[in-house]
């Protein structure tokens, strides 16, 4: 059955300007909201010159595994069933793990991971392994390709023989060459770690490099790059892993890299061969890959986990984020959730890998993207996304739809409940266990300057509660938020705020924060009268999160109350 998208209605901009604050955006694009494809497993989507859609995954049953394939004529919106496409011979060892590309001849070239018997699927990020306990392990790339018009296959053929981890990009560029970024397990160890400036740190068990072909794929060579990170753990952090790349429009090729330092590191190369140094780039990411796909219209899509300061995979990847460029990645506009963990209300599991990460996207024919993402039973998902909805600078939330733009796991004391007088609900945020925080994180569109307004009633005998404006997602239960916030705002006990002002206990106050990156500040006004100037605690590209949470020290039966929250930024 098609899956029908649905729209958003978007809010009416609130006509009430602050002195200083941007107001609505006449130009504001209105998008749609990313949707969720329920009737397709997961699998690497590429698009052939026709439009027609293809996503091919690994199959196996009875001991044999094979590749599969289902067409979509419809830009995803349904799909054929599975067909057996390639057999994968059995005597190599287990295959698990596939990128795909369509050349510019319309054929279809496939590369595979195959363990070559040594068993190493089935590992995740709960499961790194030591440095040096992987040496006799293999993860080798095979490569076949369709040929004929695609009506028939090349035999698989091993192209690199070694320990990678997952293949996440491949890409052709104009001059014809195709390039295959993949990082590669080293023999390095924290009691071997290399020569010059590498001793006085550690670079990780891995390295980035690449394979590529200049004869449309016949034959594979291994780039003499061997581009290197450094890591924050002497013990299980892995490196330059995971490397996406993309060509851009002066001719170069871009590399994100995978690292474990809250950021990806970033290199560039003329030829795809010999590649600069390794940098930090100002894209704040946990350990996660990025997928990259430049749109139809010439625009790139970013997918990543904007996530940090939780122990799994060095950040979390309980949310994905997309941003859009119009100018070869120098500057982006969005920063928006566009998946979610669907389990991210349980606790994470004791094995395997959860969340969502391993964004893979692809541009459509009608300028329009889709993603795979997620690990882990009953996360995995197949995404559309509307690129115009990265553009959109006004969000409201009344929770007439519940908490589902919220992430409130890991805490107790968040509910809904509804309004003392008219229909509609409230969130309410109350401590009502000493052992757990009480916190929700709200994310919305990245602003250099923006205004946010919040419709807030702390009730008798409220203990405080800390409102932080942020660059990033950290879970709702980090209790350390305080100190990576931009811009701090704090409610004592009873209401008080600063400069003498109070929030009368059982009312509705209107409180505004309009930040300026530029200036370095965020304005707080109650009403119309400004009550505090927050200091920016730090650098950054501009918020795009807003965090409440409960400071008291023990129980709070009576907490507060949020009737709405908006937020209106100017473009990047």
């Amino acid at each position: 059955m098609p899956y029908r998208f649905c729209r958003w209605a978007l809010a009416m901009l609130v006509s009430v300007v602050l002195p200083g604050v941007v107001p609505g955006h006449a130009a504001n694009r209105q998008g749609v909201k990313p949707v969720r494809i329920a009737n397709l497993d997961r699998g690497r989507i590429v698009q052939y010159p026709n439009g027609t859609l293809v996503a091919f995954s690994v199959a196996g049953a009875g001991g044999r595994q094979w590749v599969s394939a289902r067409l979509s004529s419809s830009n995803g919106a349904s799909w054929d069933e599975p067909a057996r496409t390639l057999e994968l011979p059995v005597e190599a060892g287990t295959w698990g793990g596939l990128e795909s590309l369509v050349d510019r001849e319309g054929e279809v070239h496939l590369f595979l991971l195959n363990d070559a018997h040594t068993g190493v699927f089935g590992r995740g990020e709960g499961q790194r392994p030591k440095v040096g306990t992987m040496a006799e392990q293999r993860l080798d790339i095979w490569h076949a390709k369709s040929t004929g018009g695609r009506n028939s296959w090349t035999q698989p053929k091993r192209i690199w023989q070694g320990y990678t981890g997952a293949l996440n990009s491949v890409i052709q560029l104009q001059t014809g060459r195709m390039l295959l970024p993949f990082s590669y397990l080293t023999t390095r160890k924290w009691s071997d770690r290399g020569e010059g400036l590498d001793a006085f740190t550690f670079m990780g068990q891995y390295n980035s490099t690449l394979v590529f072909s200049d004869d449309a794929g016949k034959s594979w060579q291994v780039a003499p790059a061997h581009l290197k990170i450094p890591v924050p753990d002497i013990v299980s952090a892995y490196g330059a892993v995971e490397p996406v790349i993309l060509e851009l429009k002066d001719g170069r090729v871009w590399m994100l890299i995978r690292a474990q330092t809250g950021r990806f590191y970033e290199s560039f190369s003329a030829d795809g061969l010999s590649w600069s140094k390794p940098r930090p780039s100002q894209i704040v990411s946990s350990d996660s890959p990025a997928g990259l796909a430049r749109l139809k219209d010439g625009r790139i899509l970013l997918l990543w986990n904007q996530c940090l300061r939780h122990p799994y995979a060095y950040g979390g990847r309980q949310v994905l984020h997309g941003a859009i460029s119009e100018d070869e990645g120098r500057s982006w506009r969005g920063y928006r959730e566009v998946a979610r963990d669907p389990l991210r209300n349980q606790p994470p599991p004791p094995r395997g890998d959860h969340g969502t990460a391993y964004p893979f996207p692809t541009a459509t024919a009608d300028g329009k993207a889709m993603y795979t993402t997620g690990q882990g039973e009953g996360r995995v998902q197949i995404m559309w996304l509307d690129p115009d909805w990265l553009y959109e600078t006004f969000q409201r939330d009344d929770f007439s739809e519940g908490l589902e733009e919220w992430s409130t796991f890991g805490t107790k004391g968040v509910e809904l409940q509804p309004r003392a007088s008219g229909p509609g609900q409230l969130m309410a945020i109350r401590k009502t266990d000493a052992e757990w925080p009480a916190a929700a994180v709200w994310n919305f569109p990245l602003g250099k300057a923006g205004r946010l307004r919040l419709k807030i009633s702390v009730r008798s005998g409220f203990q405080g509660a800390l409102i932080g404006i942020t660059d990033h997602f950290s879970t709702p239960f980090e209790e350390e938020d305080r100190f990576y916030n931009l811009f701090n705002f704090e409610i004592g006990p009873d209401g008080r705020l600063p400069q003498g002002a109070k929030l009368d206990s059982n009312r509705w106050h209107d409180l505004q924060f309009a930040w300026d990156m530029a200036k370095r500040e965020c304005r707080v006004f109650q009403g119309n009268r400004q009550i505090a100037s927050l200091p920016l605690q730090r650098s950054s590209e501009g918020p795009c999160y807003l965090r409440l949470r409960s400071v008291a020290k023990e129980v709070d039966p009576a907490g507060f109350l949020i009737d709405s929250v908006e937020v209106d930024v100017s473009p990047p």
